[in-house]
Parts: structure tokens; C-alpha cells; sequence
């Protein structure tokens, strides 16, 4: 339980931004008639690059902290393209 209230902290910083910037390109690109699945593509390719931007040039200090939680870096980079592929696709998916 430990691990995934430390997992849901670290990825906090990036659903939000990846969310909002997911949302507009969809509108911009695909418009409102495809509004969720294209926020859904967009979200599983931009939380990665969020990742990549936050996590690694922003604030590399902070894996430290993850990792003496329990959570190494690789795992960290495992779990963020699998946890955003799910929430895309469930966007997808409605």
C-alpha cells in the first residue's frame, strides 16, 4: 500500500499537465467530434515525455527519495507507460 501511495505522489506531477496539454491538442487537432479518443492518444504518448521532463532534467534529486521508498528508477519508467496506456485507453475506449 506503501508503494502505490509513493507511485500515486510521483505521478501527481505528471497526469495533470499531461492531462490539461492532452486535452488541447485533441480540440485542436481532432476537434470535438473524437474529443476523448484523441485525449487518449495524445495522454499515452505526453505522460512519458512529462515524465522525461520532470522527473529527469527538472528535479533528478527527487528518484533519491523514490528510491528509498522502494521504488528504483527503472521501475519508475516501467510503470508510467503502463499506467498511462491504461488511462488513455480508457479515455479511448468511451
Amino acid at each position: 500500500m506503501r508503494l502505490l501511495s509513493c507511485f500515486w505522489l510521483f505521478y501527481q506531477k505528471l497526469i495533470i499537465p499531461s492531462l490539461f496539454l492532452s486535452m488541447m491538442l485533441s480540440i485542436i487537432v481532432v476537434g470535438y467530434a473524437d474529443f476523448l479518443k484523441g485525449t487518449g492518444i495524445s495522454f499515452i504518448f505526453l505522460t512519458p515525455a512529462f515524465h522525461y521532463l520532470t522527473y529527469d532534467i527538472k528535479n533528478p534529486n527527487e528518484y533519491y527519495f523514490y528510491y528509498n521508498v522502494g521504488l528504483s528508477k527503472l521501475t519508475l519508467w516501467l510503470v508510467t507507460p503502463l499506467t498511462s496506456i491504461a488511462i488513455g485507453l480508457i479515455f479511448y475506449l468511451l
